[in-house]
């Protein structure tokens, strides 16, 4: 009998592969519109034959985003989405049998990640306020922890940490030799940043991804920043030429066209308070942070809800455990798509 990874063998895993072609995408956090016209056809001009038959080169984009974030080249590695990153990040330096500490709610792949190379996953949950403690994940860090994943601002809930306590968590991490690792999917969405202190602690990652207010998601492209040796070590575990040419050509448009970032965000600020607005008006409990989604409270049950609105081609999603359990994620966007769902809203789920 072949040999098959344990860690692998019963992974649970959940796939997306249903057809969403011709539907309101408002159930994974991507742009339900993307990009403006014009900057898709001028990059179409550039995908030339010759282009697509050469193997990938990033080093100009890592020089325009370490530009971009006022760090050195050596400080970053483009990867396949921010999802590629994570996986590098648990195979450089998840210790086996060791602890990913996290809280609850958050990203799935973490947990996913965390039974993939054999760890315990260790989780401070939010309340039923929406809050989570600093000082119990505080708490939670010894010894044994390997990695400390904080998402900032935390999807799906929305709130965020204060620079004070991003620096606690790295200095007791470090000190129990444990990696810090910030997800800044949704950094767009806020003013802070903590990409500044990378230079400040060598336990310290930060991860980005186009996926987002950048709107290419369907790319699979995203970055790692850290202290040069750290960075080192990811690049020594990535496949020789891990991201594709057109993914390659779309990120260096987007980081250099002039206010197309402002405008992807005025663009998408626009829908988000009209939805939020709309959604209160109605009389719904939602909960708002940072970040492109709402939380509300439905009126019928939540399951019942979402499939209602799938017939009316609008997909959102919900939460079936934890203090989530019952909620209806919605993605925000451009005005037209948030008019879109709140129509259709109003017609499925009447009190």
């Amino acid at each position: 009998m072949y040999y098959v990874n344990p860690y692998i063998k019963d992974l649970y895993r959940v796939k997306y592969h249903d057809d969403r072609e011709g539907v309101l995408r408002l159930d994974m956090n991507e742009s339900p519109v993307g990009l403006p016209e014009e900057v898709v056809a001028g990059v179409k001009e550039k995908i030339t034959p010759d282009y697509i038959s050469t193997y990938p080169q990033k080093d100009e984009l890592v020089r325009i985003l370490a530009e971009h974030n006022r760090i050195s080249p050596e400080n970053i590695s483009v990867t396949g989405g921010s999802d590629e990153a994570m996986r590098l990040i648990f195979q450089c330096f998840a210790k086996p049998e060791g602890e990913v500490l996290t809280v609850s709610p958050t990203f799935e792949m973490y947990d996913v990640y965390s039974k993939m190379f054999g760890m315990k996953h260790v989780e401070v949950s939010y309340n039923e306020e929406f809050e989570v403690s600093p000082e119990e994940i505080l708490a939670a860090i010894n010894s044994e922890t390997s990695l400390v994943i904080l998402l900032n601002p935390n999807s799906p809930i929305g709130t965020a940490y204060s620079e004070k306590e991003v620096r606690e968590i790295i200095e007791l991490s470090a000190k129990n030799g444990a990696i810090v690792v910030v997800d800044e999917a949704y950094h767009y969405y806020m003013e802070n940043t903590v990409m500044g202190m990378i230079g400040e602690y060598d336990n310290l990652l930060v991860l980005r991804t186009f996926s987002k207010l950048c709107a290419i998601a369907g790319l699979r492209i995203g970055y790692v920043s850290g202290n040069e040796q750290l960075i080192h070590y990811i690049e020594n575990a990535e496949s020789t030429f891990n991201v594709n040419n057109v993914a390659i050509l779309f990120a260096k448009e987007i980081m250099q066209t002039p206010g197309l970032l402002d405008r992807l965000y005025d663009t998408w600020k626009e829908g988000h308070e009209y939805a939020l607005y709309a959604l209160k008006r109605l009389g719904y409990r939602v909960q708002s942070g940072y970040g492109n989604y709402i939380l509300f409270w439905p009126n019928k049950d939540s399951k019942k809800l979402i499939a209602e609105l799938k017939e009316k081609d609008v997909w959102v999603r919900d939460y079936g455990r934890g203090v989530l359990k019952g909620w209806v994620r919605v993605s925000t966007g451009d005005r037209q798509s948030m008019e879109r769902f709140v129509q259709a809203l109003q017609l499925v789920d009447h009190d």
